[in-house]
């Protein structure tokens, strides 16, 4: 097997891991009868923004935490201070960095360029809060809320306490239903 087959079913193993142990719990919370199509970022940011929300953080290991921390420190230092010196060296010089798109950088200086870019399109971006933390060895999953209800995720891979691999995604809220005339009293 391959390195690069290896590598990617350890994403994998990843994100089944943080399913496994988060979406199934939240899915059996779910009252019968509940609309699916409400708002779930939504809700999701304003319970993760409430003062009386703890977060959820799963680390075993010193090393697991620490690059836990390491990630906080990347968002509301690096990131939300536009810190790129910070930002620089969290992460490893050949770091591969696949965004919400699937547009792949590799090394520090294109995903620092990526970073910048990204910052001066949408200058109010800003991670608020981290609900969820999961370690697993030398990955970590995160789920950052952001502003305009937006939830990220991001898969990373930690080589002595620098990001070497960085896969992000994006969820925005559903967008509004459009009413038929019935609804609408037509």
């Amino acid at each position: 097997m391959s390195e690069a087959t290896t590598d990617k079913r350890k994403v994998v193993t990843a994100v089944v891991t943080v399913f496994s142990l988060l979406l199934i719990p939240l899915l059996a919370a779910i009252p019968i009868g509940f609309d699916l199509n409400n708002n779930f970022a939504a809700m999701a940011q304003e319970q993760a923004l409430s003062s009386n929300q703890t977060e959820i953080v799963v680390a075993q290991t010193p090393e697991e935490q620490a690059n836990l921390d390491r990630f906080d420190r990347l968002d509301f230092e690096a990131w939300n201070n536009r810190n790129w010196t910070l930002f620089e060296e969290l992460h490893s010089p050949d770091v591969l960095v696949v965004d919400f798109t699937g547009a792949t950088t590799r090394g520090i200086d294109q995903h620092l360029q990526w970073a910048m870019g990204a910052v001066s399109a949408q200058p109010e971006s800003k991670v608020l809060a981290h609900p969820i933390k999961i370690a697993a060895g030398d990955w970590t999953v995160v789920t950052g809320a952001l502003p305009g209800n937006l939830t990220m995720v991001t898969v990373a891979h930690w080589e002595e306490g620098r990001i070497a691999e960085e896969y992000l995604f994006l969820q925005s809220p559903p967008a509004p239903m459009m009413m038929n005339q019935t609804e609408a009293g037509q």
